[in-house]
């Protein structure tokens, strides 16, 4: 019963029928006055002979009668002030009874509006900042109320991780091409000799901006829904097993060894995303964990799910970042630093991608030291 009271309608509903109630109420006790008024005037004004005359004619049944209805036009008082006094009675209630309303109107229906209103055109003007104002906890207006600050708040958070983002990316862009660019006016002015290994400090340059560009549009297309998935059966372990090789000269370069055991296990997957998505971890790998030395890739199976783990002997993801490493252009020594770290976009690209493939990953540090990465794909079971 308590839960129609707090709708709105409802409460206004029932001010409205109190108030009207109220007012037949003075109404009825005004009427009632004024006929009790009137019988103590038609006694007061009748002679006693007249009294018990007509006392008789009522105890005999003939209150009815001629002589009775006689007796009543003779003596009965005129109406006096007491209808009128009633009718204005019951305006003046009214009067005041339709200035509550207006004011609960105003309470219930008006202000909250008005506050919403007042905000929706700030928002508009630019300011993110300002939020409505609800003077109660229950019903619709509230519920309203509260509604359009939750809506309020995420546009605001929107906008600042549009602002991130936009500072990320040309972040991210401007490192690269500021080493492109010095080194290519060295080249072009004799200050640094041409050379392999100038070449290949060229092209790694060019291969992170690849890469970047590369992340940023499958982002963009995930969070767009427009990312389109080419799946086929494949052998998830044979698929690993042909792909880690053509890392393993850019690993060595690092330092990092790696290590594969893999058996058979059939998924449903896009070749190239997946490529993506293995060649992000290592990646990261690379980036934060190189001075570990070891990269060992697993694939197994676990009931109706197949498992790809990578785990390296790095140091490991601190304390309370576990979730939040899969953020875009999250860094763990929230530095910007090259040396230190990739763009910030290859773990984010990687949880998209298997949420794609009706997957899941998690990261978590090993006992022994390091972290691992696991990946959960649905098994697909031949017919």
């Amino acid at each position: 019963m308590a839960q129609p009271l707090t709708r709105t309608w409802v409460r206004f509903g029932a001010y409205m029928t109190a108030a009207a109630l109220l007012v037949m109420l003075v109404l009825g006790v005004g009427l009632l006055w004024q006929q009790h008024d009137q019988r103590d005037g038609f006694y007061a004004n009748m002679p006693a002979d007249v009294h018990a005359e007509l006392d008789q004619l009522q105890a005999t049944g003939q209150e009815k009668s001629a002589r009775a209805a006689d007796i009543y036009e003779k003596y009965w008082p005129d109406d006096g002030p007491g209808l009128a006094a009633a009718l204005l009675l019951g305006l003046v209630v009214s009067v005041l009874l339709g200035c509550v309303a207006a004011v609960l109107a105003d309470r219930i229906f008006i202000r909250p509006l008005a506050s919403v209103a007042e905000a929706a055109l700030r928002i508009a003007k630019g300011d993110l900042t300002v939020r409505a104002r609800a003077l109660g906890e229950n019903g619709e207006l509230a519920e309203l109320v509260r509604n359009f600050n939750l809506m309020a708040a995420s546009r605001e958070r929107l906008e600042n991780e549009r602002k991130d983002t936009i500072a990320a990316i040309s972040h991210e862009l401007r490192t690269p091409l500021t080493i492109l660019q010095g080194r290519l006016h060295g080249l072009c002015d004799g200050v640094i000799a041409s050379s392999d290994a100038e070449h290949r400090k060229l092209l790694d340059q060019a291969e992170h901006l690849v890469r970047l560009v590369e992340d940023l549009n499958t982002l963009t297309l995930v969070q767009a829904e427009r990312l389109s998935l080419h799946c086929s059966s494949m052998d998830l372990g044979s698929f690993i097993t042909q792909l880690v090789p053509l890392y393993a000269e850019r690993a060595a370069s690092h330092g990092v060894k790696m290590e594969l055991h893999t058996e058979t296990a059939l998924v449903l997957a896009d070749r190239d995303r997946l490529r993506q998505v293995v060649t992000n971890l290592i990646e990261n790998t690379l980036h934060y964990a190189a001075d570990g030395g070891v990269l060992e890739i697993r694939v197994m199976i676990e009931g109706q799910l197949a498992i790809l783990e990578l785990s390296d002997r790095g140091p490991g993801l601190p304390e309370g970042v576990t979730e939040r490493v899969f953020d875009p252009f999250f860094r763990v020594d929230n530095s910007r630093s090259r040396a230190t770290g990739g763009s910030g976009l290859g773990l984010a690209v990687v949880q998209m991608l298997i949420a794609q493939h009706k997957g899941s990953i998690e990261a978590e540090n090993r006992a022994g030291g390091g972290a691992t990465f696991r990946i959960s794909l649905p098994l697909l079971r031949p017919q």
